[in-house]
């Protein structure tokens, strides 16, 4: 019997939450999708049915292939499974859906009968990709989810420092991606904000704390991974910060910000780029508990979209939300600086669900971090200094909140990773600095260890 990942068997055809594929697919071998696939982008499984009429379509299809499947109408429609393996089966049946993902257990002719409810007539519209293209979707947004999870805008730290730098992304996302090829782009910040701005204005003047105050942070990261099949992919992630905050105490800032985001993706998978974009808004807070100790958190909710070759089906907005939360300390301990954190982000994109259907939640990714540091700064001269830093934890990743809790979670625990990373900056005391960062993660018993490296140069606005 086949085995299928997060979705279960109509007998015949095989419906998949996620955009999955069956176990044990040689993706390397299902570089393009088969004849019958290509004809059905061409549109022979379309059709305009009239309300309380049926009508039949044919297609050959291959292992593994998917087919994408949209109904409109102002009534109901159904599509059954009426020739082929595993016929009789009711594929879909109830009102207009976007986009219904279905794989086919084997080669073969299928035949679908679409029928059209009383009350309306019925548009349905079927595109088909190879479980290689599939697969390359899938995976090209975990990826941009992933990197989006593993940063949030410096400017929602109230402890920040004063003086806005170019700032990187945190190197921490994708397993198997590779934040800091040498020769490509590289990555690239800007932070600023209308107090700055006024006060750069006129210099020498004496700056007051702001209670109020708008903000702004652009970000483009770059990047290179490799997925299962080796196949090599490289990208790039642009997002702009837009926000305000408020100071309700010196301890306590409060704001808003909206978010957006576009990734770009090219594969040797697939001829054209894959595209996703979406915005998010909503309030975030930090709080300073005592000296040293603060609570960043923030939470979002906006939209997502994304068009990746192969699929021909107009895919609209997916919901998607975010939630972070971040509790660091600082202590000094004879010159040295040690700061532990725990960290928690999730983010739900219904993009990946593809399934809109009540049995099937929009996928989650999730992190679960633990990381002591420790540092300490060596001057060199009244200018100068030094300062070495590690960090060894551990984290876990999930997809869904409640996977977080063992007495919740269904099946296996998640499993721990091991997490680890040294680096040492030389700067100018108030100016600028150069900071060297390498670290390793542990992977899992399918995925390999992801190594990151990357240089940084910390420049002052004004400076």
């Amino acid at each position: 019997m086949q085995q299928i990942v997060h979705g279960r068997a109509l007998r015949g055809l095989v419906m998949v939450v996620g955009l999955g594929i069956p176990t044990g697919t040689n993706i390397a071998s299902a570089l393009a999708a088969s004849a019958g696939c290509v004809e059905i982008n061409r549109g022979t499984l379309n059709a305009e049915v009239t309300a309380s009429q049926s009508t039949t379509k044919d297609a050959t299809i291959a292992t593994g292939e998917m087919l994408y499947i949209s109904v409109t109408t102002r009534g109901t429609a159904a599509i059954d499974l009426v020739g082929g393996a595993g016929s009789t089966a009711r594929v879909y049946s109830g009102p207009s859906i976007s986009s219904l993902a279905v794989s086919a257990p084997g080669s073969g002719t299928y035949s679908l009968r679409y029928t059209a409810g009383s009350a309306a007539p019925a548009t349905i519209r079927i595109s088909c990709a190879s479980d290689a293209e599939a697969s390359a979707r899938s995976a090209f947004l975990t990826r941009r989810n992933d990197l989006l999870t593993a940063q949030d805008p410096d400017r929602t730290r109230i402890d920040r420092p004063q003086a806005p730098v170019v700032a990187p992304l945190d190197p921490q996302a994708a397993a198997g991606t590779n934040l800091e090829d040498v020769g490509s782009p590289k990555p690239a910040a800007f932070s600023v904000s209308l107090s700055e701005l006024a006060a750069a204005a006129k210099p020498g003047a004496k700056q007051e704390p702001s209670i109020l105050d708008f903000w702004i942070e652009g970000r483009y990261q770059p990047y290179q991974a490799a997925d299962v099949s080796g196949a090599p992919s490289e990208g790039n992630l642009g997002v702009m910060y837009v926000g305000s905050k408020y100071m309700l105490g010196p301890d306590i800032m409060l704001g808003a910000l909206a978010q957006l985001d576009t990734t770009v993706e090219s594969t040797a998978r697939l001829s054209r780029d894959a595209t996703a974009s979406g915005w998010m808004v909503g309030p975030y807070m930090s709080v300073r508990f005592g000296p040293g100790v603060v609570f960043d958190g923030r939470a979002a909710w906006g939209a997502s979209e994304s068009s990746v070759p192969g699929i021909g089906l107009s895919e609209p907005e997916a919901g998607r939300r975010l939630v972070r939360g971040k509790l660091r300390g600082t202590r000094d301990i004879g010159g040295w600086t040690f700061a532990p954190s725990v960290g928690l982000s999730y983010v739900e994109d219904g993009a990946q669900a593809e399934l809109t259907t009540e049995a099937a939640p929009p996928k989650g990714q999730g992190r679960l971090d633990v990381l002591p540091e420790i540092k300490r700064r060596f001057n060199v001269n009244s200018e100068t200094y030094v300062e070495p830093r590690a960090a060894v934890g551990g984290f876990v990743t999930f997809d869904e909140l409640n996977k977080i809790n063992p007495a919740e979670a269904a099946g296996a625990a998640p499993v721990l990773h091991m997490k680890a990373e040294a680096g040492v900056a030389v700067g100018v005391k108030d100016g600028m600095n150069l900071e060297a960062t390498g670290g390793v993660e542990t992977g899992g018993a399918t995925t390999p260890d992801t190594y990151s490296g990357r240089f940084q140069l910390n420049v002052p606005l004004g400076k």
